[in-house]
Order: structure tokens, then sequence, then C-alpha cells
């Protein structure tokens, strides 16, 4: 069995936006190059969503990207828990005051209203408190996720995949080889000098 012409590891590049060209799967444009490791025999444009398909490629193990990674996941986490603190924190306002409005009925209208503006005031530090915390969360989160994607560099593509670029490769020089060979003199055979039919002992013949 012929050793293949390059490995099944390909290095992420990225030209210039107008150099784009249409992704191998999908068509659409794109600035993201995956090169073979040995820089030279093969490489094709993908989108980048595409490498968080493993079904198309799998990250070769990068300690920056998989902490990037890492840090996402605790930041998903704990955005949830912030959500989750939030709804519970509203329900249980609702109750403190639906109980304090019971209360209320029988104040005079003077205390009831100055409460109520007071509640108002706190709603809306509250929201915007939890609504900046939230948006710090997601820069973060945010954040982290361009630096998993723009610091996975290395990826191993599935098999067939694979196979495909190999295919691809070998066509490719396959197709050299025959353009080379035709170029050359004497590669295809001469156009005959004699009439069709006739055979050079005939004409010897004469």
């Amino acid at each position: 069995m012929s050793a293949v012409p390059f490995k099944n590891v390909y290095h992420l590049r990225r030209v210039a936006e107008s150099s784009q060209k249409p992704c191998i799967i999908c068509y659409k444009p794109t600035s993201v190059v995956l090169v073979s490791e040995d820089g030279k025999n093969d490489y094709f444009y993908s989108c980048q969503a595409h490498l968080q398909d493993r079904g198309f490629a799998t990250p070769v193990s990068n300690p920056v990207a998989d902490a990037a990674r890492k840090r996402k996941e605790e930041l998903e986490k704990e955005i949830e828990k912030v959500k989750k603190d939030w709804d519970e924190h509203l329900k249980d306002k609702k109750k403190a005051r639906e109980k304090r409005e019971k209360q209320r009925k029988e104040e005079k209208d003077s205390e009831k209203t100055k409460d109520e503006n007071d509640d108002k005031s706190a709603d809306r530090r509250e929201k915007q408190e939890h609504k900046e915390q939230m948006t710090k969360l997601e820069e973060k989160k945010e954040d982290a996720t361009k630096r998993a994607e723009a610091e996975q560099r290395i990826f191993v593509l599935n098999k067939d995949i694979y196979s495909m670029r190999l295919n691809n490769y070998r066509n490719i020089q396959r197709s050299k080889r025959t353009a080379e060979l035709l170029s050359k003199p004497g590669a295809l055979p001469s156009v005959p000098t004699h009439d069709p039919g006739s055979s050079n002992n005939d004409k010897a013949a004469e």
C-alpha cells in the first residue's frame, strides 16, 4: 500500500475578506482556509461553523483553546444560575408585595403612595443592576468564545472528508501527469500519410 501524500492534520489560516472563496460544504464565501500540515499538498475553504461539527473535523488538543472553552462553559453555567436566581427573586418579591398590599389597605393614602413609589424605584434599580450583570457575563462569554475559536488552529478531518481530500489530490496529480505526457513530442501517433484502405506494400508494388 502506497504512503499517503499528506497526513490528516490541517492548520487553520485566514485570508483577507477580499480573497474569500466558497466553502466546500455550503459554498458560502469564507476567509477560513484549512491547509495540510506540509503546507503545500492540500488546502480548502471552510466556514468557521463547520469546524464546530465533529462530523466534519475534530480539534487537536490546544491548552489555550481548551482553557477558553472551559471558561466559556463556566460562564454559561453562571449565566443560567443568575437567570434562575433572578426569576426566584422576582417570585419572592411578588409574594412579599402582595402581602404588603393587604397591609396597606388600612393605611393612609399618602403613606401608601410613598411606599408604591419606593417599590417602583427599587424595581428600576434592581432591573438595571441585573441588566448590567447579564451584559458583563455575556461579554465575557463572547470573549471566551472568540478566544477558543481564534486559538484553535489544528484539526483532524473526519475520515470520509479526509478520504475525499486524498482523492481530490490524486485526481489533480493524475491530470497534471496526463497534461505533461500529451505536451511531449511523440506522445500521440502521427497522422497517416497514405490513403485510407491502402497499405505501404500496395504503394511499393506500384
